[in-house]
């Protein structure tokens, strides 16, 4: 009962004031005239409804159902999610008469794989923590066929509308059910005729995972649906709200008022009793507050008391701390100049070391230099063989240097050779890179401030660090540039298609305007009929006045002969049906001009919708041939 009921918070008083006065009557209405109670036995959808109230709510969305005053609760008057089957074909031409159709682009990554991975596993782990009764796995939900998604949609959609089951056209069926659901973004026909395909899969199933996202707020928003209905105020945190009071009481009442009970004693000494408690406290009366009052008085005076106390103790701790502070400065500031001292005497102790190593390596190397003097100086004599070994290496030696000479001669010959071949590659490398400067200057790529450039020298020459800033610079940001434009490219192809979703639903509405305006041209045709039919009556009409006219006429000479009356009389009676006759001329003829103005303006009418319908298809028509040029031209240049 609370969990489909929308009473809201000021209507609760009139309603439980409206039961109490019914109470002791004959209970023809609650709450001022409404639902009357029918037996048990003659009607047992009312027991039913009144116990199943708790749970037809349908999780406590914005769309469950709600008890309205002047309507007889049964199970027939339970509203859900899947009420849009009913035809609404005059409210959707009347939607669309001018208004610009706009279409919410998901910010949502939808076709990254990481974020459809984890979409995936979302929903295998809902599906199989709620019991789904077919078989499932991540592989089937990467590119599921028609009959595996349409089981689970009627599984998720039968959570929000029980005993839900799906259509014969579940093409047209679910993306209304979505919109009538509040889904942010637009889901097409032609979205649900090619399910598999890479392109429509991501953006179903980000659907399906706000329906998961959806169903469990709602079960999280029902079993706590008390504290949005009725949230505690900062006075209220140890006994419930007055408004939740009431309306648990209306609640039980009126139950009981549908089972048959006509007295309501129990329930209003409850409420009696709840009220007493709020406003007096558990404990009740004023005699045992005024005991409490006083009990809490002393126990303050004697908190006050200790207050004091430990104030003064307080007092002169903080005066220790004071001089214990002062101490430990005066004490931190000697520690520091005697650790400066220490590492001034530690220095000068290193430095000394130092140049006591330096002296005796200098010394032992002065030694060491000597000895192998002496030593030279020692064995310095030359022998005959001495001298013609040393002759016969210079020959070796000049021998080696003529054949070095010639290894540099091919040497410098070889170089000669690489370095025209390493011109001519030059020269290649140069024409390249002035194509490559061209294509990218058309491209507008070069310079650095070009549109595209984005800051990056995209320029190539053929000087010596060409190389390095091909690699390091200009390949990374051309592959960046190309991963870019081909995400343009795809985001392009995405909004084309969903240009072609709106250029039929605009194809559509326009064969409806079409259709509007066939119907406005068959009635007009229709009421030209009716007034050249009228036309014609009228003048039928007319003759035969005349014909009257005639022969009254000709009565009226004949009496004149035959009568003999005198010529006095004679005038009178022709003047009076002269008279006769010139009225009912008269009123024929403000009829007939009535039915002119009549016709002038529905022609009016008539004319103005058909030119107001004709600008409407026109500027329709303008917008979507723009918006094609647009797309057209985008793609060619992506």
């Amino acid at each position: 009962m609370r969990r489909s009921s929308s009473l809201g918070r000021s209507s609760i008083p009139h309603y439980s004031s409206a039961s109490k006065r019914s109470s002791s009557t004959s209970r023809s209405s609650v709450g001022g005239g409404g639902p009357l109670r029918v037996r048990n036995d003659d009607n047992p959808k009312v027991t039913a409804s009144s116990s199943k109230t708790k749970r037809s709510s349908g999780y406590g969305f914005s769309g469950r159902p709600s008890m309205d005053y002047q309507k007889p609760v049964s199970y027939s008057d339970r509203m859900s999610f899947g009420q849009g089957k009913t035809p609404n074909k005059g409210l959707r031409r009347a939607s669309h008469m001018g208004v610009p159709t706009t279409i919410l682009k998901d910010p949502r990554k939808v076709s990254d794989k990481s974020f459809q991975a984890i979409c995936v596993a979302k929903l295998v782990e809902f599906l199989t923590e709620k019991g789904y009764p077919h078989k499932l796995s991540p592989e089937i939900l990467k590119a599921p066929p028609r009959k595996d998604f349409f089981q689970i949609f009627e599984f998720l959609y039968s959570m929000l509308t029980p005993r839900y089951r799906i259509g014969k056209k579940p093409e047209e069926e679910i993306p209304k059910i979505f919109k009538e659901l509040g889904y942010p973004f637009m889901i097409s026909k032609t979205a649900m005729y090619a399910l598999g395909s890479p392109h429509t899969w991501p953006t179903i199933l980000a659907a399906l995972v706000w329906m998961v996202d959806l169903i469990k707020f709602g079960m999280r928003v029902g079993k706590s649906i008390d504290s949005f209905l009725f949230p505690p105020n900062e006075d209220e945190f140890d006994t419930l709200p007055e408004s939740q009071i009431l309306f648990d009481y209306v609640e039980k009442t009126y139950i009981a008022y549908m089972e048959g009970n006509d007295s309501f004693e129990d329930y209003d000494e409850q409420l009696s009793n709840h009220l007493n408690q709020k406003l007096y406290g558990i404990s009740g009366g004023i005699e045992n507050l005024d005991e409490e009052n006083k009990r809490l008085e002393n126990e303050l005076d004697s908190l006050e008391q200790e207050i004091q106390e430990s104030q003064e103790k307080l007092k002169k701790m903080q005066e220790e701390e004071v001089c214990l502070k002062e101490n430990d400065e005066k004490m931190n500031k000697y520690l520091a100049e005697m650790d400066g001292y220490v590492e001034s005497l530690e220095k000068n102790y290193q430095n000394v070391e130092k140049e006591i190593e330096t002296l005796a390596a200098d010394l032992h190397n002065i030694k060491a230099s000597n000895d192998e003097k002496q030593l030279i100086f020692e064995s310095q004599e030359f022998s005959q063989e001495d001298i013609e070994q040393i002759k016969i290496h210079r020959k070796d030696m000049l021998r080696q240097i003529d054949d070095a000479e010639a290894r540099v001669a091919n040497v410098d010959q070889e170089i000669w050779s690489e370095e025209m071949r390493a011109s001519k590659m030059l020269e290649t490398v140069e024409s390249s890179c002035n194509e490559y400067n061209d294509l990218a200057q058309l491209l507008k790529l070069i310079p650095s401030t070009a549109q595209y450039a984005c800051g990056v020298d995209y320029e190539l020459s053929s000087r010596h660090n060409a190389r390095d800033k091909f690699t390091d610079v200009v390949k990374p940001a051309l592959q960046s540039l190309k991963e870019q434009w081909a995400e343009v490219v795809h985001e392009k192809s995405k909004e084309l298609m969903m240009e072609k979703d709106v250029y039929e639903q605009c194809s559509a509405d326009c064969m409806d305007l079409d259709n509007e305006l066939k119907l406005k041209e068959s009635q007009l045709k229709r009421l030209e009929d009716d007034l050249e039919y009228k036309k014609q009556i009228g003048q039928k009409e007319f003759e035969k006045q005349q014909e009257e006219k005639e022969g009254l006429e000709k009565e009226m000479s004949q009496i004149k002969l035959s009568s003999g009356k005198t010529l006095s009389e004679g005038q009178k009676e022709v003047r009076d049906t002269q008279k006769s006759v010139e009225s009912k001329m008269r009123s024929m003829e403000q009829d007939l001009e009535l039915y002119k103005t009549f016709l002038k303006k529905s022609f009016s009418k008539l004319i103005d919708h058909k030119e107001r319908v004709e600008g409407i298809l026109e500027t329709m028509t303008q917008k979507l041939e723009e918006k094609l040029q647009t797309v057209k031209i985008e793609t060619e240049r992506s």
